[in-house]
């Protein structure tokens, strides 16, 4: 099983690389939704570079909700990522799976629609498609990514580590809400310091609002200690997404994930070091919204 992380910057590969990264995930904002960091086309060319000259694998992502305004954009940037021969294309919508077909670059693609890919014939659709693999919902039990990795057709990948998000809105509510209360807004676009509390529960939620909308996710953050050995049974890719937080954090995590597939370290030690403000989503307890 290969460890993806999502890079802070080019300055970031360097240092993940040293602690164990064999998957780089990078995107460009206009073309990936809720990415750690925007990397401009001229950074995206010096970090496929870099990562190449470690001997490692780098993913463009491109997950973001395409309308037909976007086509002429996405078809150039397709353009571009197929120049640099990257090693795979993260997509949820379509359009980019039909358009890189037209290009001869289906077989880079990993299909990682959020929530839909729960069962296993996912895997089986997709693979006729010629597609490199997909991500399985972050918000699926443990058994059930056993049952949809076991007979692996394509390329496995699960959000093992990081803030998920759990809801998305094309609509701009945050500045909608100061509209509503006659106050300025602008400060609090791009703005990923804030957070959301309902009357009725206790907990707080991450939420900005961006150029493709506004993203909410769970009050803490999932990690997989405990679970990582009997993952690397089932998954291709485990992901380690960074959003919120820096490339130390980034570090630390990864040289424990490692530690432990090296048969080194104590899982439930080191889960006790994350217990704060971590737990283990829905590995263990299916969600409301139930698959």
């Amino acid at each position: 099983m290969k460890i993806a992380v999502t890079p802070l910057g080019v300055k970031g590969i360097e240092g993940l690389s040293a602690n164990g990264a064999d998957i780089f995930l990078i995107g460009n904002s206009s073309f990936g939704n809720r990415l750690v960091y925007s990397f401009s086309t001229i950074e995206i060319t010096n970090a496929n570079n870099l990562i190449k000259s470690l001997n490692k694998e780098i993913y463009i992502v491109m997950n973001y909700i395409v309308h037909n305004a976007n086509i002429k954009s996405l078809k150039e940037f397709l353009d571009f990522v197929k120049e640099l021969d990257v090693d795979g294309i993260i997509f949820g919508d379509l359009a980019v799976y039909q358009l890189a077909k037209k290009i001869g670059i289906e077989d880079k693609l990993i299909y990682s629609p959020e929530t839909l890919n729960t069962n296993y014939y996912d895997p089986i659709f997709w693979s006729r498609q010629g597609i490199k693999g997909l991500t399985i919902s972050k918000e699926i039990t443990l058994e059930d990514i056993k049952q949809i990795s076991k007979d692996k057709v394509l390329e496995i990948s699960l959000i093992g580590h990081g803030h998920l998000n759990m809801f998305h809105s094309r609509r701009p509510l945050i500045e909608n809400f100061f509209k509503y209360t006659n106050q300025e807004y602008k400060d609090y676009i791009e703005n990923r310091n804030l957070r959301v509390v309902e009357e009725i529960r206790n907990e707080s939620y991450p939420i900005f609002q961006d150029n493709h909308g506004t993203h909410i996710f769970r009050d803490k953050s999932l990690e997989s200690f405990q679970e990582v050995n009997i993952l690397n049974d089932y998954l291709d890719v485990f992901i380690i997404d960074g959003i919120f937080k820096d490339n130390r954090y980034l570090e630390e995590a990864l040289k424990h994930y490692k530690e432990l597939l090296n048969n080194k370290g104590d899982a439930k030690s080191i889960s006790k070091l994350y217990e704060g403000n971590h737990d283990s989503g829905f590995l263990y307890k299916k969600t409301v919204y139930d698959k």
